[in-house]
């Protein structure tokens, strides 16, 4: 047990810090705490008297102060090693001024055990020991505990407002070779608030998040921002290398709970954020801290129910090549966690791994969904491993699909300014056909998809059915629902017994432009396995101003009121749209048919043409 008086127990350890060249040797590996535990104090010293640290190395993880290591006029006697790059390194990375290590959160606790990665300083910010002798490595656990364990000595920072944090955040007072006892504020750290584009991007990512999910997300705008779309979920845990202020309030309104995960309470790394969040979590029972080692272990985050990972991407192929470290050859950050938990994620049952990015650079010159990825450029994931990409325009799901469907499902998402261009290069590489088309204006335009024709319907027995229009991406879809009709079901709907549909003409059926025709398509299953299992269009004449209907419902979901319920919706669309009315044939012995347009609140018109009956009907003539 210590006493209060530790601090005079131990004055033989106690350094000043402008000493610190004193217990550093030339040749020295130096790491520097991560995050906003960085120790300022010590690391404030690095600067101030450079030159007296002769021929060191410094190592850095995630470094965020505004101590500059590097200036124009005078150039830094240290060789940077950087793990992850940050803001404050960046620049001297791309100048060869430093140098980066790509490397997995997951791979770094081995790499610093192994001895690979020498650590002979580490520069560490703790908290007070407590009674039994214990400091905590506080609000950055990360690959700290690692070093801790394995640097031949640690000088620490000694900081009463580090707060205890609980978890294996622990380490003995004793182990410390070295301290520097300063009470200074934490470092904080706070996103930009997220503009439109973002909360589109996060409002997509929170409609794959289920209830009870575990949560994992990335540094970046994006990833946090999703956090702000979740609180109508239920139940959802935490298990991420890092949280921010947001989760507080997931917590507080009750929906992160942990209740039913592998984990009863929050499992992170490290903390991100404001004073707030760093008074959160001090002793927090419900916050618990692990290594990096344990955090990002693939078997770890495995056991977790429905582990989706949240990460940020600066640019993704058509083939789904995510790069996320650089920008060609220009190093922009660094590898992180996001593989480790793309893998976790997807071997979690129901887990999702998403990737999410604009579709543009900020200016909306160029686009981040690219062809094939800029020389140099860094592929964090590979493309057998991505699973969802969002951008603000929807979201493609790739993992298992062929590189004709990904691609076109990258092009769905990336802006339209840019789609027609992707298109060319996709059938430059021949990653398409050659004919393939995308829904284009009478004026050449790419068309944009209306998203906010998008719903759900409460069937009879069948459960929801989740409706929206009709996309270039669901092409096979629609091809397996009409493949699946019978005979009799095809002479219903195409007035003969048709045996092909082929891409020619069911492409036709699919790029539309929501204007002159407009389809609706019924869809039941998970994003990865969707089944269309009814479709409904309308073909406008402009000479009239009438539009023809049509309709087809998968044989197990009829009877369901589905029919019913997109006429009635197709009404709607097309009334907004200025429409007159609708018009079309019937085969008589389709009685469902003809009875649900018996029904409409319109005056239906039917004039009898040997085994076929043409209706009309138009919107301002209501029934009797």
């Amino acid at each position: 047990m210590y006493s209060d008086d530790w601090w005079q127990k131990s004055s033989d350890r106690e350094i000043a810090p402008e000493k610190l060249a004193d217990f550093i040797h030339p040749g020295s590996r130096i790491y520097i705490g991560s995050g906003c535990s960085e120790p300022t104090i010590l690391t404030e010293q690095l600067i101030l008297r450079k030159n007296s640290f002769t021929d060191c190395e410094i190592i850095h993880f995630l470094t965020l102060s505004g101590n500059k290591f590097f200036d124009d006029k005078e150039p830094s006697p240290y060789r940077h090693q950087a793990l992850f790059v940050g803001p404050t390194i960046r620049q001297a990375v791309n100048d060869g001024k430093a140098d980066y290590i790509p490397i997995s959160l997951s791979d770094i606790p081995e790499l610093i055990k192994s001895g690979r990665l020498r650590i002979d300083v580490a520069l560490l910010q703790v908290s007070p020991p407590g009674r039994y002798g214990f400091c905590s490595l506080g609000i950055n656990v990360d690959i700290n505990r690692t070093v801790f364990d394995h640097a031949k000595m640690v000088i620490a920072q000694i900081n009463p407002q580090m707060p205890r944090t609980l978890g294996d955040s622990f380490v003995r007072f004793s182990d410390i070779d070295h301290f520097v006892y300063h009470e200074s504020p934490l470092l904080e750290f706070a996103y930009p608030q997220p503009d439109e584009t973002t909360q589109k991007i996060g409002r997509l990512c929170a409609r794959i998040i289920e209830n009870g999910s575990t949560l994992q997300f990335g540094i970046g705008t994006i990833p946090n921002a999703t956090l702000e779309y979740l609180k109508d979920k239920k139940d959802l845990a935490i298990f991420s290398e890092v949280i921010s202020d947001s989760v507080i309030d997931l917590i507080e309104e009750g929906v992160v709970t942990c209740r039913n995960n592998h984990h009863p309470h929050i499992q992170t790394s490290f903390a991100m954020g404001s004073q707030r969040l760093y008074d959160y979590v001090r002793e927090n029972p419900f916050v618990e801290f692990q290594p990096t080692s344990h955090i990002n272990n693939l078997i770890n985050i495995a056991k977790n129910s429905k582990q989706v990972s949240i990460n940020a991407a600066l640019s993704v192929s058509l083939t789904g090549q995510v790069n996320s470290d650089s920008i060609g050859a220009d190093i922009y950050s660094g590898v992180g966690g996001q593989l480790d938990f793309t893998r976790g994620a997807a071997l979690s049952k129901g887990g999702k791994p998403i990737i999410c990015l604009p579709s543009t650079t900020h200016d909306g010159k160029i686009s981040r969904i690219v062809a094939t990825l800029a020389p140099a450029s860094g592929v964090v994931i590979p493309r057998s491993e991505v699973h969802y990409v969002v951008t603000e325009w929807g979201v493609a799901f790739l993992h298992g699909k062929s590189i004709r469907d990904r691609v076109l499902q990258m092009i769905g998402i990336a802006h339209p300014n840019f789609r027609q261009e992707l298109l060319a290069e996709a059938k430059r590489f021949n990653f398409v056909y050659q004919d393939q088309l995308l829904p284009l204006t009478k004026d050449g335009v790419v068309v944009l998809y209306p998203d906010k024709y998008e719903w759900h319907f409460q069937s009879r027995d069948m459960g929801k059915i989740f409706f929206r229009p009709v996309k270039t991406t669901d092409e096979r879809l629609l091809q397996e629902l009409y493949y699946d009709l019978d005979v009799e079901d095809r002479k219903l709907r195409f007035f003969a017994p048709k045996t092909t549909f082929s891409h020619n003409e069911t492409q036709h059926t699919v790029n539309v432009d929501y204007e002159t025709v407009f389809a609706i398509v019924g869809l039941v299953g998970a994003e990865e396995s969707q089944q269309i299992v009814a479709i409904g269009s309308y073909y406008l004449s402009r000479a009239t101003n009438m539009a023809e209907i049509a309709f087809t419902v998968a044989e197990k979901f009829r009877n369901q009121g589905l029919t019913s319920h997109m006429v009635s919706k197709l009404i709607d669309i097309a009334k907004e749209k200025g429409v007159r009315g609708f018009e079309g044939e019937v085969l008589k012995l389709n009685d469902p048919m003809v009875h649900i347009l018996k029904t409409v609140p319109y005056a239906t018109r039917f004039t009898s043409e040997e085994d076929c009956l043409s209706f009309c009907f138009v919107f301002d003539e209501p029934g009797g």
